[in-house]
């Protein structure tokens, strides 16, 4: 029996090893396509849509999880999600300019901003000695070349890293890999609030820059060399393939099933229906005007706050029945609804329950 005894593989022309192997006989591997579930951040595809159904937003959230941290400034934009992607994506998150921000004040930024809930980066270990680096990977494409950032940051946005990439290609889809070490101080969320802050920088002031690959003890989205897409009427700015894994290691996107991703996307967000006089489900009165539950598909994040996009139709009458307020709606589904007048078993309704961070 022949035997190879090594301590590292590593290919000729790799800069790294490949594989690791200790004295007691186990070995550590950087390995492309690891286990599932690996993929940190929810929607990574943009695929999900509960919020604007395609529409361009000027501000919210343009997909699901990926919200427009804010155009604040002097510029404007819309976000929307877009039939658009580089091979294997069908879908992206796409920001037009509108209106132009030439000369940004202090306070200026143009952001767009995923939360991950502490509770799902708790075993990173971050805010402590041996914590686990991450690596955030993306496709990008923009009109606008020159210096772009990316950001990783704690909920209380006061330990924050931002990361420079470069895009080199007009109109051209280019996949971007950046590794953000572990943050050994600080506090970082490892409850149902927030935990990580992940953002992509389109321009940025002086009062959110920060030192790059470094966690600055303030809100940094990006460095001073962020080129300023929003100087540009028209200019365009495209993500998808969006993921964070644990490691130093890009490895391929993680594709989930579709109706996997919007369960785990209704933790945060529900529509019930679209449009109007859309039958959600049926409910049963209870003193007169209000509308028992379960009312939540899935269990939410925290308790919802709770809009209505149209007025109650009752099953039995079509009358009309206006919402004068929602009480009581908790995240494991239960509560009720408060009418503006007393109802009849049976409406149609559509609500939107949210729980974002």
């Amino acid at each position: 029996m022949s035997q190879l005894k090594v301590n590292t593989i590593r290919h000729t022309g790799a800069s790294s090893d490949a594989v690791t192997l200790a004295s007691d006989g186990t070995c550590t591997a950087n390995i492309t396509n690891p286990r599932s579930f690996r993929n940190l951040i929810i929607n990574g595809a943009c695929l999900v849509n509960q919020h604007s159904n395609a529409s361009a937003v000027t501000s919210g959230y343009p997909i699901d999880r990926v919200h427009i941290e804010g155009f604040t400034g002097g510029g404007t934009g819309t976000g929307q999600q877009v039939s658009d992607g580089p091979s294997g994506f069908i879908k992206s998150l796409k920001v037009t300019v509108t209106g132009t921000d030439t000369s940004l004040a202090a306070s200026d930024y143009y952001t767009l901003r995923h939360i991950i809930e502490g509770q799902n980066v708790a075993f990173l270990g971050f805010g402590a000695s041996g914590g686990t680096s991450v690596t955030l990977s993306f496709w990008v494409k923009s009109s606008v070349t020159g210096t772009f950032c990316a950001s990783l940051g704690n909920g209380s946005n006061n330990r924050t890293m931002p990361k420079e990439y470069s895009i080199s290609s007009a109109n051209t889809w280019e996949k971007k890999s950046l590794t953000f070490p572990a943050d050994t101080t600080g506090t970082w969320g490892t409850d149902e609030g927030r935990g990580f802050s992940v953002r992509w920088c389109m321009g940025v002031g002086s009062a959110r820059t920060g030192t790059a690959d470094t966690y600055n003890a303030s809100e940094a989205h990006g460095t001073s060399n962020q080129t300023n897409l929003f100087a540009t009427n028209g200019a365009t700015f495209q993500i998808t393939g969006l993921q964070l894994e644990a490691g130093s290691i890009a490895t391929d996107f993680e594709h989930k099933k579709y109706a996997d991703e919007l369960q785990h996307c209704k933790r945060y967000y529900q529509s019930l229906g679209s449009g109007s006089n859309v039958v959600i489900r049926n409910a049963i009165k209870n003193n007169g005007d209000r509308i028992m539950g379960p009312l939540l598909p899935v269990s939410m994040r925290a308790t919802p706050t709770c809009t209505s996009a149209a007025n109650l139709v009752e099953f039995s009458s079509g009358t009309n029945r206006s919402v004068s307020s929602f009480e009581s709606i908790h995240n494991e589904g239960g509560g009720y609804i408060q009418l503006g007048a007393a109802i009849t078993n049976g409406v149609y309704w559509l609500v939107q329950y949210s729980a974002e961070l």
